[in-house]
């Protein structure tokens, strides 16, 4: 069974932006909900313990003294209408510790003392009910033993009170996180129309237009963004026009050697005997031969283009080991031009970080270079040094480079205005390429004795 991967939808910044509002203004909400909760309660607690601290002075008015004993006298009648009440329970205490209970509810539970004519107010339950206690300590005979007066009432007028507050609050906070959202949306899409234009504009686009992005009117976040932005059309748009002069001028020296692919081929058919077309065919050989070597100069340099670089693994290469390698490879080639062909290296490894294969078309590149620039009957040689850094260089003894033309070389396709060879001017425009990816140099100077050329590849050190 195959199963397809479901891809989570991006979520837009003006989304992501009025979320995150949205949520600080709900925790906000929250948070002013539980302070007016408090507040509602606090106004509440307020209102109703005034009634009940006076409903307490009121009834310790009715103690008074008799023979020596604390007596409280309120009638009943007095008494029923102390403690009616359509939505609360009304209870009361009077007692001392000398006397005990004096009168009310002996389940009232008593409070922790106090001075004389002082005032407490606290929380307990009575009857299985929570209620709110107000006592007041009073000495009508005796200050050794103080009269305890309390009332207590149960909390539902309390709890209607803070409720209706709260009732009353909400509607305007609702109204207020409405309002603030809204607002706050407004103020989104307004920071936002700078980046949303950005983004109309360069949508607009088609894939031709490179152009740098206007930076004009742009707050300085954004215009952090837009110069990237340039940056990157602008290396694009430089890319770009390296591959179509890449392309142009690939297609313009391959058609140099197909045509002459082409005209042997015809040569060959139209031979009117076997040596004429023995000729033909040695001349076709060498312009496929020539036709092949370049498309593999350019298959090696699309391989040294940015886009390839990542693939590229740099290991432990031996460049004494190397250098011989390659160097027999082309012992052939040296001897049909009667050169002398030699090799200088250590006897032990030269470890470089680089890749093997690259670095064995630098040598081929640099070699077939000093091959057909340089005097039949001369010199090449290879050389490994090491040092201070490690070098791997190519010299000859042929006609050298001028000095004004020793950084032209290493352009694409350009060969020297005297040079008499038939190559591609390719091949030192791969190895710059291939040194610059291994983090080497590649120099040119005269041979030895001043004669000819020497090519230097100079490896970085190591740290």
């Amino acid at each position: 069974m195959i199963r397809i991967a479901k891809t989570q939808a991006p979520v837009s910044l003006r989304s992501g932006l009025l979320l995150r509002l949205g949520i600080v203004l709900v925790l906000l909400l929250a948070l002013d909900a539980v302070a007016s909760y408090f507040t509602a309660l606090h106004f509440a607690n307020l209102v109703y313990d005034r009634w009940l601290i006076d409903s307490d002075r009121s009834l310790a008015q009715a103690v008074r003294a008799e023979h020596g004993l604390v007596q409280f006298d309120l009638p009943r009648i007095a008494l029923e209408i102390f403690q009616f009440d359509e939505v609360d329970e009304i209870y009361f205490k009077v007692s001392s510790k000398a006397q005990g209970l004096i009168g009310g509810d002996a389940q009232l539970p008593d409070v922790a003392p106090m001075q004389v004519g002082g005032l407490r107010l606290g929380f307990a339950s009575l009857h299985g009910k929570r209620v709110r206690v107000v006592s007041t300590l009073i000495a009508p005979l005796r200050p050794q033993d103080p009269v305890l007066v309390s009332v207590a009432e149960t909390l539902f007028k309390r709890s209607t009170l803070t409720r209706e507050i709260l009732i009353g609050m909400a509607a305007p906070q609702i109204a207020l996180l409405g309002i603030a959202l809204l607002l706050g949306r407004i103020g989104v899409n307004h920071g936002l129309k700078p980046l949303t234009d950005l983004a109309a504009q360069i949508e607009a686009r088609d894939q031709n237009n490179l152009s740098p992005v206007p930076q004009s009117g742009l707050p300085g976040e954004t215009r952090v963004l837009v110069a990237r932005i340039n940056e990157l059309l602008e290396r694009l748009s430089n890319a770009m026009r390296a591959q179509k002069r890449f392309v142009a001028d690939a297609a313009h020296q391959l058609r140099t050697p197909l045509a002459a692919v082409l005209l042997h081929a015809e040569r060959a058919e139209r031979a009117p005997d076997t040596s004429s077309e023995r000729e033909a065919l040695g001349a076709l050989h060498r312009s496929v031969e020539r036709a092949a070597r370049l498309s593999a100069q350019l298959l090696t340099l699309a391989r040294t283009d940015p886009e390839a670089v990542s693939a590229i693994e740099l290991k432990p290469v031996d460049l004494t080991s190397l250098t011989r390698q390659v160097g027999e490879e082309w012992v052939r080639r040296a001897l049909e031009r009667d050169i002398d062909f030699g090799l200088v290296v250590p006897d032990h490894p030269v470890l470089v970080q680089g890749d093997e294969r690259l670095l064995s078309e630098v040598l081929s590149n640099l070699i077939d270079n000093a091959l057909r620039y340089g005097n039949a009957g001369g010199h090449v040689t290879l050389m490994v040094e090491i040092g201070a850094q490690t070098r791997l260089s190519v010299q000859d003894d042929g006609p050298g480079i001028p000095a004004e033309e020793r950084t032209k070389i290493f352009e694409r396709f350009y060969r020297l205005p005297n040079g008499n060879s038939d190559g591609s001017g390719l091949g030192l425009s791969i190895v710059e390429e291939i040194a610059r990816l291994h983090r080497a140099t590649v120099e040119v100077t005269s041979g030895a004795n001043d004669r000819g050329s020497r090519f230097i590849v100079t490896f970085a050190t190591e740290r």
